[in-house]
């Protein structure tokens, strides 16, 4: 029988090799540049004046830890990079050895190799991958975070321990609103592979800018919490929170919940994502997709919106939790526990030229309002709409106003094919 750890060296491998059999077509799918070329080989963001080469990970956590290097695009060369909480001598490193890039600094590897350029943070103790952040106890994070300003990071391959959130979060503070992009990055064995996040009243109202394209998602060995590959939410004390997301060209597989977006005991915060030929598949469900999100006995979620348009992308084939997997599920409000936490919210999904099928259980549900287990309502005026076209009109939706069901008829499904 095989361990863990081989299995997940060998699900290391076939991710790199389905991610490099995509390369090409992949890049095709970002932007064009006028000379032919795609955009995210132009090797550095607008706001990157410096450009500063590394060859070994002490040089990668000195160019990183200094505040004199914002803005700079951080160049790594052909290797990996193991990461730890101390260096060779013994003494602490910042961040209990975790990646936290500077304001408006970029990270990248080798240009057309994902491979070439690795990461290794399955070395790092649960002590490094804890923070005392506002959702306790969901304090985990992940060994490379970005969020301030602007900040990049292309064409390398992130590896962590299943203690870790997520192998890349955005989730820093410091500026009221912040523009990420990861592309053409391999990220696996953590609980999540990309997480986009506001949490705490410190972000309240805080933007997010993401850009997630091209990139090869593969879950962990064991899960810890939840697992999930793609992430993107307002958390509790994030009021007003706003996340707008373009994904593309992603290959996401083996977590429970291929994507996740949500507002997450927060109010008043919207998220908005635009996927385009992106492929969730061989996971528990495809995509939850809620306009409002209450999970514990306290907090709120209310006066939320989610919207979700999808232009060729498939939620095939997942399969892996048994009687529980699913393809698509859009809620309009959610809460388990506490009953009438989540009223006011809305939800659209578009679908054009989308797949939705294979899924073990309900390829598509949609619930105005749903409260789990059957307590009581989890709201009141929550509205789901689902707009199918073109192809997507075959897509059979399997639609509730409220579970269990409300009397007044508040909450809504509406299905436009």
């Amino acid at each position: 029988m095989l361990s863990n750890r081989s299995i997940f060296r060998l699900r290391v491998a076939i991710a790199l090799a389905t991610a490099v059999a995509c390369e090409q077509p992949a890049d095709r799918l970002t932007a064009p540049a006028s000379d032919g070329s795609s955009v995210p080989q132009g090797a550095a963001p607008d706001v990157a004046a410096t450009n500063l080469p590394v060859t070994d990970v002490e040089q990668l956590y000195a160019a990183v830890n200094n505040p004199a290097n914002e803005g700079t695009a951080i160049t790594l060369a052909p290797g990996t990079y193991v990461l730890s909480v101390t260096n060779a001598g013994g003494v602490a490193r910042p961040n209990k050895g975790r990646l936290e890039l500077q304001r408006d600094m970029s990270l990248y590897g080798v240009t057309g190799d994902r491979s070439a350029v690795v990461i290794d943070a399955t070395g790092l103790p649960a002590s490094s991958l804890n923070l005392p952040q506002p959702q306790q106890p969901t304090n985990r994070t992940a060994p490379l975070r970005i969020g301030r300003g602007s900040n990049t990071i292309e064409w390398l391959t992130v590896l962590g321990p299943p203690a870790a959130a997520a192998g890349i979060a955005a989730e820093l503070e410091g500026t009221a609103s912040t523009r990420v992009r990861v592309a053409h990055v391999v990220s696996g064995g953590t609980s999540r592979g990309i997480d986009v996040r506001s949490a705490g009243v410190s972000m309240a109202g805080r933007r997010v800018d993401a850009e997630i394209v091209d990139n090869e998602l593969f879950g962990p060995t064991q899960v810890i919490g939840n697992s999930e590959g793609i992430r993107l939410s307002n958390f509790v004390g994030a009021d007003g929170g706003v996340i707008v997301a373009m994904l593309s060209g992603n290959r996401v597989h083996g977590f429970q919940l291929g994507c996740v977006i949500s507002n997450n005991r927060s109010n008043n915060a919207a998220v908005h994502v635009r996927s385009s030929g992106d492929r969730f598949f061989a996971n528990g469900h495809g995509c939850d997709i809620v306009g409002g999100l209450v999970t514990q006995p306290t907090g709120s979620a209310n006066s939320n919106s989610t919207t979700f348009e999808a232009h060729g992308s498939q939620f095939v084939d997942n399969t892996i939790n048994g009687a529980e997997s699913g393809g698509v599920f859009v809620v309009g409000g959610q809460s388990s526990v506490q009953a009438n936490a989540t009223s006011g919210n809305t939800v659209l999904v578009a679908l054009w030229g989308s797949k939705v099928s294979g899924n073990l259980g309900v390829n598509f549900q949609a619930i105005g309002a749903n409260q789990n287990p059957r307590s009581g309502l989890a709201g009141t005026n929550n509205h789901v709409t689902i707009e199918l076209h073109g192809v997507s009109k075959q897509i059979d939706v399997q639609a509730a106003a409220s579970l269990p069901a409300e009397a007044a008829g508040t909450n809504t499904v509406t299905v436009i094919r």
